[in-house]
């Protein structure tokens, strides 16, 4: 595939997740979104019509058929990933999953030896891990600014009013906070902790009237020597923001950390801001521009996100909830 081509890619499901990542198609370099599949019939139509997208399709199995299409984006409810995926692979389509890759440990590895398998690109869309504030972080931390790391305060969560349908509560969806939003300060630890899993975690969970988890706290320690104190929640106003203090020196990513805009670099009496800013809506842009040039590369996984530490992510969680006694349909 030359270098100089976009990539085509397809989004799988027409709904809100879609559609940010349609805004933020448009403003890349090397990759361009050419079409929509869903499967309730008229969605995709509708979908393509507001977000200029040139074709449409009323089932997922017609757009892996379009030979026109290099990757696939999906964008269902993560009870449905496993089988998205599969069917995306099995077809030979380069996959960019919205995250959590799927609902535990057992999908992921399914997944991932699909993928290696046939030697097709496969990604986790941890959309944070991209973002030019965090890159920014990475490198204060690799270049030593703060000392080893030592401690990770992070949290992400929000109100979210009570509707037993609603996904984030529906135990059918995999609903709860955990996957849908606890995920995020967990790959912020893993990847300050190198992508190594915890040796240890602890959790205080509560479990709502749904059956989900609706506010836990986590306290994990990596081999580093890192310890990370996150939350998580659907019932409570956060910070959302995030903080890690090294020996040295510490860095601040504010609210909303997962779109960080900025970061903060404090050491000693000295005080370093850098601003990155983009709008919300395109946040996007540079996990699908990281993931179309690994395409263009011939590459099957991201080592900015490699999908061994999204397995061992999953692995994480599964042992949160298996603490918790949280199990979804079918697991």
């Amino acid at each position: 595939m030359p270098d100089n081509r976009k990539v085509n890619w397809g989004v799988l499901a027409s709904g809100g997740i879609a559609r940010k990542f349609a805004a933020s198609a448009k403003t890349t370099q090397n990759a361009e979104l050419v079409a929509v599949a869903s499967r309730t019939p008229g969605k995709a139509k509708t979908f393509a019509l507001e977000n200029g997208v040139g074709k449409s399709y009323d089932s997922y199995e017609a757009l892996l058929d379009d030979s026109t299409i290099d990757a696939v984006y999906v964008a269902n409810t993560h009870n449905f990933h496993h089988q998205t995926v599969l069917l995306a692979l099995n077809s030979s389509k380069a996959v960019l999953c919205e995250k959590p890759l799927a609902i535990n440990a057992k999908q992921a590895a399914e997944m991932i030896d699909a993928a290696r398998a046939k030697g097709v690109f496969l990604m986790e869309g941890m959309w944070t891990r991209f973002l030019p504030a965090v890159a920014q972080m990475r490198r204060w931390i690799a270049g030593g600014l703060i000392g080893k790391p030592r401690q990770l305060f992070a949290s992400f969560g929000t109100n979210v009013p009570f509707a037993p349908d609603h996904r984030m509560l529906n135990p059918k969806l995999a609903g709860g906070a955990l996957l849908d939003l606890g995920i995020y300060p967990l790959a912020l630890a893993s990847m300050v902790a190198g992508g190594k899993p915890p040796t240890l975690q602890h959790s205080i969970c509560e479990i709502g009237e749904t059956g989900v988890d609706v506010e836990d706290s986590l306290l994990l320690s990596y081999p580093c020597g890192l310890v990370a104190h996150l939350c998580c929640g659907i019932k409570s106003k956060y910070t959302n923001s995030a903080t890690l203090c090294g020996e040295t020196g510490s860095i601040t990513l504010p609210p909303l950390f997962i779109g960080a805009q900025s970061v903060t670099l404090q050491t000693g009496n000295e005080t370093i801001t850098k601003e990155f800013p983009c709008e919300f809506l395109h946040g996007f842009r540079y996990e699908i521009e990281a993931a179309s040039e690994c395409i263009l590369k011939g590459l099957t996984e991201c080592d900015t996100i490699p999908l061994d530490e999204t397995l061992e992510l999953a692995r994480t969680m599964d042992a949160f909830r298996e603490e918790w006694g949280l199990r979804y349909d079918g697991e």
